[in-house]
């Protein structure tokens, strides 16, 4: 199953750092501050969203599967 992301920012001034290769190759980095976050929530059990001062993080992550990766030993 495939997973995917997307990072909203309020300004530009609060992303650090993108770093995308040429190539097929590499690794790919964002990087920035959500800020003071506010509210942490799943959207109809599917989509965590993550929601700061400076931004908003949605992941696409079953909310169930995220809770049984949590509670493993040794996490």
């Amino acid at each position: 199953m495939r997973h995917s992301f997307s990072v909203e920012m309020k300004s530009k001034t609060h992303l650090h750092q993108v770093s995308i290769p040429k190539g097929d190759h590499g690794e790919v980095l964002l990087e920035g501050e959500l800020g003071e976050i506010s509210e942490i929530e799943f959207v109809e059990g599917r989509v965590m969203v993550v929601r700061g001062s400076c931004g908003v993080l949605r992941l696409d992550v079953c909310e169930e599967r995220f809770n049984e990766l949590l509670s493993k030993p040794g996490k």
